[in-house]
């Protein structure tokens, strides 16, 4: 007994553990005690290098800003940052904006605070503002011999990149040209952002100062305008601003008349960087090992720049950068290492990237939202026989509302990343894709060594590959490609999305493009998705799309791709394909099941070229098709494939879902559960066990009430008295009450600024909202919708608005305030239209009546 207890003492022994603490209110001449703390976690980094024991730095309450990106090197592995029990510590880089001056009209003037030389966003507490902005213009389409990106093929034609052509007057030689940025998107997939370096007034031409990812108006597009930023003469809304950086001055047109106490800008895109040893043209890099990040919030980043020779660094159609510090956190060789329970919030640009040597990295259990660009990225080597990117997990996040700014932003992109977990993550509210797959297509590689100006052309390891240039004279270069095309073996399991793809088109919301073979895409679900749901885009193969749900976008499929059992509701499969890339015929498109509620849809359609035809070259069979309304349609559909030899073993059947399809209800995965008497089981489906889908219990609830109202207050609104300003349709006092679905229960009659006003029973607090419309996706009449509050409805303030820019404007609104402010009154109503900021010849001015029309209206307040 004697010996065991000494045998316990002895190991206890070998695994000491030091503990310091860090607190804004702290001293870094003190111990790190937690009675004398350190003030800064360099500091704290700094000290526990001396010790060889297992390291927990405890953080305390407070914001904690930094003047440079904290490194954590070689030696500091084996250590973990944390918050203190239940407290909310605070990592940033934002400067308060102090001294404010009345100037002309609703404007307010300041001093750039000093130390601060470059930014592109401002905050206002937890809101980024909007900076000034044009309403948008339509440029001529422009004319070159292109790459398959769209991407200028010929050098001569490169001055096209930096060539933007606008409406007379609409841009000017301004004194401060150079803080005007334009945006902009070349083709429908891309997004760019540019400083103006000169403007040829004479023959309405910008030149820009970076080249674009295609030339500016390559395709133009109605709903997707070129705008300008940052210049007093676009300042024309209540909530933008804009800096001139040769007078220091920053002006703003704040909402509620005056600016708050809490407006401040970033100096820092990227925060925390874990840093190993990269050995970029070796073969064996060194990572730091062990570090965790726990219940830290991370907020109020700048948003990144391109620079001068960014051409052949972006990853795919430029979504990204190539190995670049542009996130709040980033690991950069790095192995062992652990992001829990934190927050990303509020920022400009990215939120967490694993670049280079990244390798069983866990990110589980976090809060993503209203962010600049991606929210998490992996971005392994470029292609070549250096595989170190893979075994991470990236699993229960909760990711909203990514791309706020650059609006290709992905919730999860992984590019050149293989053999990781995506799983149980709860995406929605995003502008680009949900998950992106990807690596570098096959034309890039006939393109050869020589151009280095296409997407991720200087990411190559040529010397790894033993050539300049592939051709593809016998139609194998896929294949030839594969060894070096390291997004391989990727599991995307039990996502729930809903509504992405909502400002940029093309691609889709699950999205597998130029990567490589084994990748699976099982058990998700994509709910009121804009456009494509699921994509195998062109250059690949080898991946399997199974168990999916997919409500809303169907799939686009190119390549030898299988789907097999999935569900698939008002949606098709869009069979595609493209000549130049190798014919690979005999995917499996087996045992799915179509359920369709009226009958203008067919379950698929097909595509020819030379060389082969779709769906004919597909293993296409035992698939079950079913429509509410009537189903003559599809039998004949059905008869006419399987003459052709199609689809064989397929019906048409009620597939006997265990609930009734109701789609005016919130869709929930359990609703998709089959009976145990459908013909569908009979015939070889798979029941699809739902209740692996989406954020497990594990999900901390205090980032739940981060986003969803009711998680965060009790509703108040119950009983309160609604009276409108208009009734054209329904009763005012349902809007409060329990809805049995999301039918729209009032709709005001046509007036330039409809609303509705809640009289709740006592002033309280408004901690949030939860507006739902009607159960139809594509509420555009409600671009302008807006929440005010009052104590006393003489005195209105704005406590938020939507965003208006989506191509399609949402359903329902999760309305968190500007800031937290007692009420008795809560006003919900819209902006007059030309108030909106776009042209009145803007395809987002096409919002048919311009009503009020809503279901239902919950008002949360946490003081209860």
């Amino acid at each position: 007994m004697k010996f065991l207890m000494l045998l316990c003492l002895l190991l206890s022994m070998s695994v000491t553990a030091a503990e310091f603490y860090v607190s804004p209110n702290g001293n870094d001449s003190d111990t790190g005690s937690f009675d004398a703390p350190f003030k800064t976690v360099v500091r704290a980094r700094d000290v526990a290098r001396s010790t060889s024991e297992l390291v927990t730095v405890y953080l305390r309450e407070g914001r904690y800003v930094l003047d440079e990106t904290v490194v954590f090197g070689l030696q500091d592995g084996n250590a973990t940052y944390t918050a203190f029990e239940d407290e909310k510590p605070v990592i940033t880089s934002a400067r308060p904006v102090t001294g404010w001056k009345k100037a002309k009209g609703s404007l307010w003037v300041a001093d750039t605070p000093e130390g601060v030389e470059d930014f592109k966003v401002m905050f206002d507490g937890d809101r980024m503002l909007e900076r000034a902005r044009s309403r948008g213009f339509q440029s001529p389409q422009q004319k070159f011999k292109t790459f398959a990106t769209r991407n200028t093929a010929l050098p001569e034609d490169r001055p096209l990149l930096r060539r933007l052509e606008f409406p007379a007057g609409e841009i000017k030689a301004w004194d401060n040209i150079g803080d005007v940025e334009a945006f902009f998107c070349g083709v429908p997939w891309t997004f760019n952002i540019s400083t103006i370096e000169k403007v040829d007034e004479e023959n309405n031409i910008a030149w820009l100062k970076y080249e674009g990812n295609t030339p500016p108006s390559t395709t133009p597009k109605p709903y997707n305008p070129s705008y300008i930023e940052n210049h007093i003469s676009v300042l024309d809304q209540p909530g933008e601003w804009c800096v001139n950086t040769k007078t220091r001055k920053i002006h703003y047109w704040p909402v509620n008349g005056e600016p708050g106490d809490n407006i401040c800008v970033p100096t820092l895109t990227e925060f925390f960087r874990v840093e190993g040893g990269i050995d970029y043209d070796g073969s064996k890099d060194t990572p730091v090992k062990g570090l965790a990040f726990k219940g830290l919030t991370f907020t109020q980043g700048n948003r990144y720049s391109w620079w001068d020779d960014h051409k052949g660094w972006g990853i795919q159609h430029d979504w990204d950068k190539f190995d670049h510090g542009n996130a709040l956190l980033r690991f950069r060789g790095a192995e062992d290492c652990l992001v829990e329970n934190c927050r990303f919030i509020n920022s400009g640009n990215s939120a967490i990237r694993l670049d280079l040597h990244a390798q069983n990295i866990t990110i589980q259990n976090n809060l993503i939202d209203r962010v600049g660009h991606m929210g998490i990225l992996l971005c392994g080597y470029g292609p070549g026989t250096k595989d170190v990117n893979k075994n991470n997990r990236i699993v229960n996040n909760l990711i909203r509302r990514t791309g706020e700014l650059i609006w290709h932003g992905h919730a999860i992109f992984v590019w050149q990343s293989g053999e990781n977990v995506i799983a149980n993550n709860h995406i929605r509210e995003v502008p680009r894709k949900a998950i992106g797959l990807c690596g570098v297509r096959g034309a890039i590689f006939m393109e050869g060594k020589k151009v280095d100006w296409d997407e991720a052309s200087k990411t190559i390891r040529w010397d790894e590959l033993g050539c300049e240039i592939f051709t593809d004279e016998d139609g194998t270069l896929q294949s030839r490609l594969l060894p070096y095309l390291h997004a391989r073996n990727n599991l995307v399991e039990g996502n729930y999305v809903y509504r992405g793809r909502t400002k940029i088109g093309d691609g889709a919301c699950l999205n597998v493009s130029g990567a490589g073979t084994g990748n699976v895409l099982r058990r998700n679900m994509l709910s009121m998705v804009l456009g494509n749901g699921m994509r195998c885009d062109d250059w690949q193969q080898g991946t399997t799309f199974t168990e999916n749900l997919i409500l809303s976008g169907g799939v686009v499929h190119k390549g030898k791709n299988d789907l097999i059992n999935n569900i698939f509701v008002n949606s098709r499969i869009n069979f595609s394909l493209y000549p130049d890339q190798q014919p690979d015929p005999g995917s499996k498109v087996q045992n799915n099941l179509f359920y369709f509620t009226r009958d203008n849809i067919i379950p698929y359609t097909g595509r020819e070229s030379q060389s082969i035809k779709t769906p004919q070259s597909l293993d296409v069979e035992n698939n079950l098709y079913f429509c509410e309304s009537k189903i003559d349609h599809l039998e004949k559909f059905l008869a006419g494939w399987q003459a052709k030899g199609v689809d064989a073993g397929s019906k048409v059947a009620d597939p006997l879902f265990a609930k009734k399809v109701d789609l005016t209800v919130e869709a929930r995965p359990d609703d998709y559960l089959l009976a145990k008497n459908s013909p569908a089981l009979k015939m070889g489906f798979k029941q699809i066990d739902t209740s692996k889908i989406g954020l497990t219990d594990e999900y901390p609830a205090t980032l739940l009430a981060e986003v969803f109202p009711s998680k965060r207050g009790t509703c108040v609104s119950g009983t309160a008295k609604v009276v409108a300003s208009s009734k054209a349709n329904g009763d005012t006092s349902k809007l409060v009450k329990p809805a049995a679905n999301m039918t729209a229960v009032f709709e005001t009659k046509v007036e330039e600024q409809p609303f509705v006003v809640i009289e709740l029973e006592k002033e309280v607090p408004v901690d949030g909202l939860e507006i739902v419309a009607d159960h139809k996706d594509r509420q555009n009449h409600l671009r302008g919708l807006t929440v005010w509050t009052s104590c006393d409805q003489k005195h209105w303030v704005e406590i938020w608005r939507a965003d208006p820019y989506h191509i399609a404007m949402g359903r329902d609104w999760l309305v968190k305030p500007y800031e937290v402010r007692p009420a008795k009154y809560v006003k919900i109503g819209l902006r007059p239209k030309a108030d909106l900021p776009f042209q009145p010849e803007d395809e987002r001015m096409k919002m048919g009546k311009y009503t009020l029309k809503l279901n239902h209206v919950g008002i949360y307040s946490s003081a209860l």
